[in-house]
This record gives C-alpha cells, structure tokens and sequence, in this order.
C-alpha cells in the first residue's frame, strides 16, 4: 500500500501551520533531516534536508525500542511469551545460583515498563562483558519490580535476548513476515550485541516512509489494509501509562514526566504519546487528531522540537476540511521542495585550486578509513581500514576528492557549488558542502547520512605539509563522549605535480 497524499487543508490542517511549524524548528537551531506529517492516514506534508534522501535508511537509537515492543507483542498474542514470566525462569543457566526476591519477582512486563528494579544500567555497549545477559541478572535488583522508573536500554536489549532464546530468531527475522512485510517495509537491519543477540534498544535504521508506515500501524491499534494482524489489546497496554516517570532524572522537561508505557512515552498534550530517540528520532501519535508526525533530525535540545509540534501545528488541527489557502499552500511546496542544510556559499580561489589539482598527499601515520574518520553517534563500532592517499582534482566550479582506502577507492564530491553532493562510500551516502574560508584554507561539512550527524573539516595547506581538522557539525553532543575533534596530518608524495604544489604553497605562505 501506498500512503495517498493530499493537501493539509483538505484533512483539516492550514498550511501557515505547518510553515509556522518548520519556522520554529530553525529558530531553535534544531537540524531537521525528514518529517512526515499524516491526517486520516494519507500524507499531507513530507520533506527530506539535503543531502539526507528519503531512500536513505537514517539510525534511530531508541526509537529502535518501539519495534522492540511490537515483536513482544506479537509474540504474546502467539502464545510464545508470556508478560508474566520471570526473568530467572527464563535464564536459569545465566541467573545467580541464590536471586534475590526482587530478581525473582522481576517478570517481562517489568523490562517493557523500565521498571526491573535496577538502580543503574548495566555497561552493554563500548567495553561491555560478551555475557551481558548474565551480567544484567547478577547486576542489583535494588527497587520492586514495577515500583521505580530506570531508563534501561540494556532491559530492552534483554527483550531481545528473551525473543532469540525463545524462537531462535533476532527481532528483525522474528518481525519481518509479521510487520515488515505486510507494511511493505524494505530489508531492515539492527546492530548486534557482541554475543550476537540484537540491540533492539538502540541499533535499528529505517527510511522516513518505513518509520511512518510503522508509526500509522501502531495508530491504527495493529490493523493495515483491513488486516487486524496485532490485537488491538496490545496497544491499549503498549501505549497506555505504566510507570511514573515524573522526577526520574529527565529535568523538567514536561514530554519527559508524563508517564512510560511500553517503550513508548505519554507525552504533556492530552492524548499523544510517541516513539523516542536520541538526538530527535520521534514518531509521535495525537489520537484525538487522528494524525502521526515522524521526525529525523539532529539536536539535543529535544524538547525544542516537541514544543514546536505543540505550539504551532497541534492546535490548528480542525475536524473538518478547511478551504484551499493556495498562497500558503503554493509556498509550504516550494519550502519543501527546496529543503536543505544550512550551506557554504561556494568561493572559490583558483590559483589555489590550479596548485591542488592532480596533487597526491599521503598520511603521516596510521590514518582511518573516512566512514571512521567521519564518525558520528550511530557508527556503533569503527569499520576499520586505513586511508592511503587522497588526491584533489579541480575542473571548473567542481572540486573532487579521490580517496584510496586499503579497502578500495572512491571519489568524493566536495560540493563547491553552493550545495550538498551526495557520494557513495563503500555503498554509504556521504554529503559534502565546502568553501574556501581563506587563502591557504578549505572548509568541508562532510555527513554520513546513515547517522545523525558529521564534521566540519579544515584542510591547511603550507609547504608540502597538510593539515586537517575537523570538529562536529553538533558541538553539544562532545559532552557525550562518543563524538570528538580529530586532527590528521599529510604530506606531498614526490612527482612532479606535487613539486609544483609544494613551491606554489611556500611562496604564499
């Protein structure tokens, strides 16, 4: 099936709201990457930030946890799970020899509610035990299970570790014949934990249409194309509030206090509730308004982008079709059709470029291979390689980057026509903006699509010396710790060309 598009106003939404909407989005500094906007099922606003493509499968992170809960539920309804089964009943061989009571009392329904009775997270990630499952039964059940609110990835990871030794299947086999493909999804993949096991807590991508078509079937309560292939009980408790969260170390965030459910969240409005990830990944549900609204995009001032939802397109919503606006409407098509990053204008400096051009510059060391170097929240682990060489190549407006990997070569568009160029690396689409910011300094706003955020990088040239740095294209996140600054450095390998290059660099240092 495919969603059926129309204009807002004919589901009851004016286009200045939705305009209204994205205005204060970029305000707030929030860098979007997709959004779909549904009324009555059909689409009736959608659009994708160069150089993010809506065919492009982009992380999710916790939103992940959504899908979790959905393969519990159709397990359940097939009799394979039970939410009252016990931890310890399940993991015999992985539990203490002597559980404790609240081990012993902690059952399915606890992890789907973050409410195990742990007080802290286990490490399951970086440097975690290859045995996590047995490190989260021996970790101390402090709390009752059900009484105290932990936001736990590592217990929704647990539900995925139940599921495998239950059927023998990681969640995304266990879904596809169930969810995937009646919704006409594509191949879908979760990163794995290091005993295999999928990280259904954090580690699924999926494209913007494959997040709507799940985010439209979880609000038609399990039915699609007049299929009933969830029962519609499981969604009263998946989306309904389980826990209290209010207090539970979020700030005062008000989306973030109205009650956890089933890896879905209670949102402030009457009403909502939604699909979470970090750095904005949200499928949110308004089910008196009959309407969905998926997001990508990068930031970390997330109730930012909720308030948004709230305060400018949320109230707007009518019950009936509103006339045609077609001034408002004329320009929410031309916003969308034109959507892109913030972009460099494309200076260029020929005697520079002349230099460059056909110039080989090597590391000076071990260097990564780009996707590494790259980086970002969402590349749970290095690719590994090692970056050998990279030429420049300067014809007309247009500047390349051929880059040879111990793994293969690849081209990479630098962009230095005003905009975003999509390359692919080893089958990744990259995105590069650049600009010369000063005589002897190229700037390159280089992104991963895939993942949620890139670098700005700085290539110096002096001499036969090359120096590139490069930062986060989302400063905030540094205090996470997974994203850094990065500084490498090359040099001129002989041949004539690169003589060339070398003088033309000293003259103008």
């Amino acid at each position: 099936m495919n969603f059926q598009r129309v204009t807002p106003e004919s589901v009851g939404i004016p286009s200045g709201a939705i305009l209204d909407m994205l205005d204060q989005l970029y305000r707030e500094g929030i860098e979007m990457h997709s959004f779909k906007l549904l009324r009555h099922g059909k689409v009736c606003a959608e659009g994708s930030w160069a150089p993010y493509a809506p065919e492009t499968q982009h992380i999710l992170f916790s939103f992940s946890k959504s899908f979790t809960s959905t393969a519990i539920g159709f397990a359940v309804q097939e009799g394979i799970i039970s939410l009252d089964e016990r931890l310890i009943d399940i993991f015999p061989d992985k539990a203490p020899e002597e559980p404790g009571e609240n081990l012993k009392k902690c059952q399915v329904r606890h992890l789907l509610m973050m409410g195990c009775g742990h007080e802290t997270e286990i490490e399951w990630a970086s440097g975690g035990s290859s045995d996590w499952v047995k490190l989260f039964l021996h970790h101390p059940f402090v709390y009752e299970p059900g009484t105290h609110f932990l936001y736990n990835t590592a217990g929704t990871n647990m539900l995925c570790a139940i599921l495998k030794r239950k059927t023998g299947l990681d969640m995304t086999e266990f879904l596809k014949p169930r969810l995937f493909e009646p919704l006409g999804m594509g191949e879908i993949h979760c990163v794995k934990m290091p005993d295999g096991v999928e990280m259904g807590g954090a580690g699924m991508s999926v494209t913007i249409e494959e997040m709507a078509r799940f985010v439209q079937f979880i609000a038609n309560k399990g039915s699609w194309e007049g299929k009933q292939l969830l029962n519609p009980e499981w969604f009263d408790l998946a989306t309904s509030k389980q826990i209290e969260n209010a207090g539970a170390g979020w700030g005062g965030d008000p989306d973030w206090q109205a009650g956890y459910c089933f890896q879905f969240w209670r949102c402030a409005p009457d009403g909502v509730f939604r699909g979470d990830g970090a750095y904005g990944q949200y499928g949110v549900v308004m089910t008196k308004q009959d309407a969905v609204l998926v997001i990508h995009s990068s930031s970390m001032k997330l109730q930012a982008v909720l308030t948004a939802v709230w305060e400018k397109l949320l109230p707007e919503m009518r019950d009936e079709p509103l006339a045609d606006d077609h001034r408002a409407h004329h320009m929410l098509e031309k916003r969308l059709e034109r959507l892109e990053l913030n972009t460099m204008l494309g200076v260029h400096n020929p005697g520079a470029e002349a230099s460059l051009n056909g110039a080989v510059y090597v590391p000076k060391g071990h260097v990564p291979g780009l996707r590494d170097i790259v980086g970002g929240p969402g590349c749970f682990a290095p690719e590994g390689g090692s970056l050998e060489s990279v030429t420049f190549k300067f014809e007309g407006t247009r500047a390349q980057l051929l880059c040879k990997e111990d793994r293969g070569e690849y081209t990479l568009d630098l962009g230095m026509e005003g905009h975003f160029a999509t390359s692919l690396v080893h089958g990744v689409p990259f995105g590069a903006n650049s600009s010369w910011r000063a005589h002897d300094t190229l700037e390159v706003h280089l992104v991963n699509t895939k993942v949620v955020m890139g670098k700005r990088f700085l290539f110096k040239f002096s001499g036969s010396e090359l120096t590139v740095t490069g930062t986060p294209t989302l400063p905030e996140a540094m205090s996470l710790g997974d994203v850094q600054s990065s500084e490498l450095h090359f040099e001129l390998s002989e041949g004539e060309i690169n003589t060339k290059t070398r003088m033309y660099w000293e003259v103008n240092d």
